[in-house]
């Protein structure tokens, strides 16, 4: 069990914030294994319920995050720098979604929702945008409008 919470907090040092999803994907992959049953969620239930984690929750999504992290000035965001570094879209926090938008916006400073959608999934390296990438960026376009970062004006997002 040390091992494995050694292994999780390896993970959360060099990924934090990262999704639930995610690092249960990479603790496993460092174990050899493939597959996340329910036996092996249970488990790790259970770890993560011990270790305290310091979380936040947006729709059916659990982002863990260093305790010295502190999600409310979380001000960088993550884009792949090669494949082994590329997460789904669902496994990005909110958070760095709005960040890249407002650096979108700085840049820009002002978009339709739909151009500010296309760069960001630009930004984060997505080659297509299905449901789930276009859910994740509006999500994160959302949370830049809420954290103030941005507003929407006229039918375009503006940086503020």
């Amino acid at each position: 069990m040390a091992g494995l919470i050694d292994q999780i907090n390896k993970v959360l040092d060099v990924e934090a914030p990262v999704s639930k999803n995610l690092l249960c994907k990479r603790v496993l992959s460092a174990w050899g294994i493939s597959r996340n049953g329910s036996r092996l969620s249970s488990y790790f239930e259970s770890l993560f319920s011990g270790m305290l984690l310091r979380e936040t929750v947006h729709g059916n999504s659990i982002f863990f995050w260093k305790q010295e992290q502190d999600p409310a000035a979380y001000m960088i965001y993550r884009s792949a720098v090669n494949d082994s570094d590329k997460r789904n879209a669902d496994d990005i926090p909110p958070i760095e979604i709005a960040n890249a938008a407002k650096q979108i916006l700085k840049e820009q400073i002002s978009l339709s929702k739909e151009d500010l959608i296309r760069e960001t999934v630009r930004l984060f390296s997505f080659s297509k945008v299905g449901s789930i990438v276009d859910t994740a960026m509006r999500q994160g376009i959302q949370s830049a409008i809420v954290n103030g970062y941005a507003k929407e004006q006229n039918g375009r997002i503006v940086c503020v």
